[in-house]
């Protein structure tokens, strides 16, 4: 496996973790941490597959970042 193998990899865990947090209780789904994890996850994910491309997988990597990035601005903005 390449380094742009190993980002995608590990922006799976850090998506899996965001979820395995929130369904432990470890993290408030609410809070921007939970969705800055799958911003993240999801932006390294995207970085592989930017050398790698898959149609599927990188629709559903932007859908995610969206869902994130739309979750953090309605957080800040009811603040």
């Amino acid at each position: 496996m390449t380094l742009i193998d190993w980002l995608g990899v590990v922006g799976s865990f850090v998506i899996a973790g965001a979820y395995l947090a929130v369904s432990r209780g470890w993290v408030d789904g609410r809070l921007p941490a939970f969705n800055l994890m799958n911003l993240g996850g999801a932006g390294l994910i995207l970085w592989s597959l930017y050398y790698r491309p898959n149609a599927g997988a990188i629709l559903i990597e932007v859908l995610w970042v969206a869902i994130a990035l739309l979750a953090l601005f309605n957080y800040v903005r009811n603040r």
